[in-house]
């Protein structure tokens, strides 16, 4: 069927007959001598038009003498159309005989409609109350629309404002709602659509907003034609802080000022129309909501602009005070940044925390600070209450044995560094940036004081004194640390980040995780673990000295023959496959920094049981002098993820260690030495008298020709001119400390035999002690009637004590394992901090949940925890302090979180939500009350 569209018409030829034609040709592409009743001539007379393929000729007859004329002089293929003022009863029967429906077509704008359309009949409601004027404007706009809205069989109400609002305002959502309308205004016609409006349309609107919004309508519709389409989300969002319930009592405005300016923003934005505070605090609420779905979908460039223009309402009115209480407005943040670097200052000064904890949680409630662009300020903000706690409550006595200090080292000082450098990073806030340097110092001074102190045991471990089990001396790594896995018929894979220090493998272990990679042990309750660096800490000794299982110094070439001809490796493995080891000029693709394919291929391959690879990333941004900051993770460090990879396919569990750590330059001094003197980064060989920040150490362990050295406790002193991003060579904690960690993949179905998953261990003080996990002194005796212990915080006695599992004195015994429904009763019988959780568990929603997630990986004592944290952190939780609550293995977070999400996200309503990029747990409460019917 040809189409009917007309392609070209005079703008002297009227709409009404345009429309007419259009549906009349529609309905039959045959029609020919088509009469139309119309009382007003055309001009010019006679015209010559095309519909799609086909040519129409319109004709005014003034007399029915002229109809008869046309009707016997027209020739040619061009379709007849006449234009005369006679109805059917004027004209005489032969004419009327020779007419197409043998009668003159009344051009009705329903009924032309109805013909366009096709659809069956009209609602009356259409015909009866809404007069012509709605009629001519759907037929007005018809082309806009035509193709975009489905009539069905009866054109009504609703599909007809639906229609105009499509045509006349390029409102495209299926319905009238509010937060459409927010989005529509964000676009750049929206002002232009409004003005453009026909007059008729514009008189009517409250016609289309009211009865759907009856309590935001009129508001919108007197914004509306008061220009300000286009900032209805501003608009929006201002009355969020103007209208804020919390406004009068939060104290930022004197009550005089709220209502003035309350007054002002009618009188300019409103033209005083009167509308309701209840009106205005919903229309605020709906564009909070919008802007947090935008946020979520598009990200703050979806909604910049938007919020700069409410910042510019507000700050005309005098209520930019209050624009804290705004959870979206960056004016609100920065309010909020400045309330923390207040209370971070204050906690330095008076050695309290309490209120820079609650600054911090008021700062993580807004929503800009989920945005990728504040991901690092954010995490130095984290960084930097840490050190806060740290500094207030996680230091212990500066005194020690060498095992207490080392150990303490791994497990608290390393998260202090890690801390510590991403402050030096440097901050834009200003006032964070300077209370960011104050912390600083006082972490720097504390760290300084416990390396001095650690510098009295350089000695011992100079001589090679015996250690403690966990505290591995690096030239015996290969014979307990390798050996043992390699007996247990696993192949290994031995990862050496050179220079790396335990702080660096902190920032790693987080990544680790995430791409799928478990920490192992052969002990389930072991102390944490690390490598103790020959003397001095520089790559020549200590490296040499771990790949080839002895004290020596040594190259690369030199490191290759050791590692290979290793004695106690060689007589677990076949005399044709020895270790092998891989250094950067192996692994590495010339001309890119892929891994090389033989590479790829001996690691991902299953001959060699044992593979070595040392992998230069970390050592050589130490040696550069270059302004880039490095976030140490395996996006930054490609090779080691396509080494780990690789190793994933052959099912190798992988030892992460490093050869020594390091120490960053941060105001770091040089020490003149004399020119003859042989100097390291940061040791000098001999005949120097050390200074009051080193230490001269001798013994088997120091591998100088003389096997003597000068080597410095401080972080601050340095023997090279030029500067470097940092230094090794030393004895400070950071150097001595080489990070050890043993995995395996979580997807490898060969695990090592005997051996146990450990739950990444945090310190006490890193997370807020609301939510951080308890050292339960005592556990209770099992009881049939579980009940919450009143756990209490027990101060780290010993450096490796561990965080034991909370819930395995909670649980009774397994002598007959209840049923779901019975053990979730059974639980929420007991009383709970809060009250909607236990009426939320013992739910008949939540009871038909477990009953469809049969038996659950979440506990309702797990349940209960997860909501009490998201509870005390307003709704939103790091993944990190989850995993620590509870107790799980962060491998094994993602599938416990969706476990989670299928008892609470009913019917597919998203309750409990997780945010990848800023790796956050997100609780809708409202909407669970909602669907839970509490």
């Amino acid at each position: 069927m040809p189409t009917t569209r007309l392609t070209r018409h005079a703008d002297s030829m009227p709409g009404a007959i345009y429309n007419q034609l259009q549906a009349i040709l529609q309905r039959d592409p045959e029609a020919d001598r088509i009469a139309l009743k119309w009382s007003e001539p055309l001009q010019p007379e006679v015209q010559s038009r095309g519909i799609g393929a086909r040519d129409v000729r319109l004709i005014w007859c003034p007399s029915e003498l002229a109809i008869r004329e046309v009707l016997v002089t027209h020739r040619g293929p061009e379709k007849l159309v006449i234009l005369s003022p006679f109805d059917q009863s004027q004209l005489g029967k032969d004419v009327l005989a020779r007419l197409w429906k043998n009668e003159p077509q009344r051009i009705s704008p329903w009924r032309t409609l109805e013909q366009l359309a096709h659809v069956q009949t009209i609602d009356p409601r259409l015909t009866r109350h809404q007069g012509r004027w709605m009629a001519e404007a759907l037929l007005d706009g018809f082309d806009r629309f035509q193709g975009h809205i489905v009539f069905g069989e009866v054109l009504d109400l609703e599909t007809a404002w639906q229609a105009l609002a499509w045509g006349y305002l390029d409102y495209t959502a299926p319905s009238l709602e509010l937060p459409s309308l927010f989005r529509w205004s964000l676009q750049e016609n929206a002002a232009r659509r409004i003005a453009a409006l026909p007059e008729n349309v514009r008189e009517h609107l409250g016609e289309w907003l009211r009865p759907v919004l009856p309590r935001t309508g009129p508001l919108i519709e007197t914004l509306l034609r008061e220009g300000h389409a286009h900032h209805l989300l501003a608009v929006g969002l201002a009355c969020s802080v103007m209208y804020a319930s919390e406004l009068e009592a939060s104290g930022h405005l004197e009550t005089q000022s709220i209502y003035s300016g309350r007054g002002r923003f009618i009188e300019r934005y409103l033209n005083g129309y009167k509308v309701g505070s209840d009106a205005l605090t919903e229309f605020g609420k709906g564009a909070l909501e919008t802007t947090r779905s935008l946020l979520r979908e598009q990200g703050q460039k979806a909604v910049s602009q938007s919020l700069s223009q409410a910042e510019q309402i507000l700050a005309s009115l005098d209520f930019m005070p209050a624009a804290g209480l705004s959870p979206v407005l960056p004016g609100g943040l920065m309010l909020r940044l400045n309330a923390l670097a207040q209370a971070l200052e204050e906690g330095c000064e008076k050695r309290h925390v309490d209120i820079a904890e609650q600054a911090w949680q008021n700062l993580r409630t807004h929503w800009l600070t989920h945005e990728t662009q504040r991901h690092d300020q954010m995490q130095r903000a984290e960084m930097a209450l840490r050190l806060l706690r740290w500094l207030i409550h996680g230091t212990p006595s500066l005194t020690g044995t060498a095992h207490q200090m080392l150990s303490y080292y791994v497990s608290d000082g390393s998260f202090v560094d890690w801390a510590r450098t991403q402050l030096w990073a440097g901050e834009d806030h200003e006032a964070l940036a300077r209370v960011y340097a104050t912390l600083s110092e006082l972490a720097t001074q504390r760290r300084e004081q416990q390396n001095r102190d650690f510098g009295r045991h350089l000695r011992a471990i100079a001589r090679g004194d015996t250690l403690a089990e966990s505290l591995v001396p690096v030239e015996q790594a290969l014979d307990q640390v390798v050996k043992p896995i390699v007996a247990a018929k696993k192949p290994v894979l031995l990862i050496v980040m050179d220079g790396m220090n335990e702080a660096v493998y902190r920032e790693l272990q987080e990544d680790l995780a995430a791409y799928g990679w478990i920490e192992v042990s052969e002990k389930a309750e072991a102390p944490p673990r690390c490598l103790v660096s020959a003397l001095p800490s520089a790559t020549e000794f200590s490296r040499c000295s771990l790949l080839s299982g002895s004290l020596r110094r040594g190259n690369a070439t030199q490191e290759k023959q050791a590692f290979a001809g290793h004695t106690a490796l060689r007589q677990l493995l076949s005399t044709r496959f020895p270790p092998l080891l891989l250094h950067k000029q192996d692994i590495q693709q010339p001309g890119s920094g892929g891994l090389a394919a033989n590479a790829r291929a001996q690691i991902a391959g299953t001959e060699h049981k044992v593979v070595g690879v040392v992998i230069n990333a970390i050592d050589d941004q130490l040696s550069s002098s270059s302004q880039v900051v490095v976030k140490w993770s395996l996006q930054s460090i490609p090779m080691l993820r396509q080494v780990l990879e690789a190793a994933r396919e052959s099912g190798r569990a992988v030892i992460v260690t490093s050869d020594h750590g390091h120490v960053l330059d941060h105001h770091s001094q040089y020490a003149q030495t004399q020119e003859d003197t042989h100097n390291g980064e940061r040791y000098r060989e001999e005949g120097v008298i050390p200074s009051d920040q080193e230490v001269e150490v001798s013994g088997s362990r120091v591998l100088t020709p003389s096997q003597r050295a000068v080597i410095p406790w401080s972080e601050k002193l340095r023997y090279t001119k030029g500067r470097n991003h940092g230094y090794h060579g030393g004895g400070s904690l950071q150097e001595v400390v080489i990070p050890l960690g043993i995995y395996i993949s979580a997807s490898d179905p060969d695990r090592i035999s005997g051996w146990t998953e450990l739950p990444r261990q945090l310190p006490d003080w890193w997370a807020a002690e609301s939510s951080a996990s308890t050292i339960v002194e005592e556990r209770p005796q099992a009881d049939p009637s579980p009940s919450r212990p009143a756990s209490k915080k027990k101060k780290k006695a010993v450096p490796d004590d561990r965080v034991p599992d909370l819930f395995a004195g909670d649980t009774p015994p397994d002598n007959s394992a209840p049923s779901v429904e019975q053990d979730a009763t059974h639980e929420t019988e007991e009383t709970y901090p809060d009250s909607w959780i236990k009426a939320l568990l013992g739910s008949p929603v939540y009871q038909q949940s477990l009953q469809r997630a049969g038996r659950s990986a979440v506990s309702a004592e797990q349940m209960c925890q997860l909501l009490e944290l998201l509870e005390q952190g307003q709704g939103t939780v790091m993944e990190t302090q989850i995993a620590q609550h509870l107790a799980i293995p962060r491998i094994r977070l993602r599938g416990f979180l969706s476990s989670a999400q299928k008892l609470l996200n009913v019917d597919g309503y998203p309750v409990l939500k997780t945010e990848r990029e800023s790796r956050t747990v997100v609780l809708d409460k409202a909407s669970l009350k909602v669907q839970f019917e509490l």
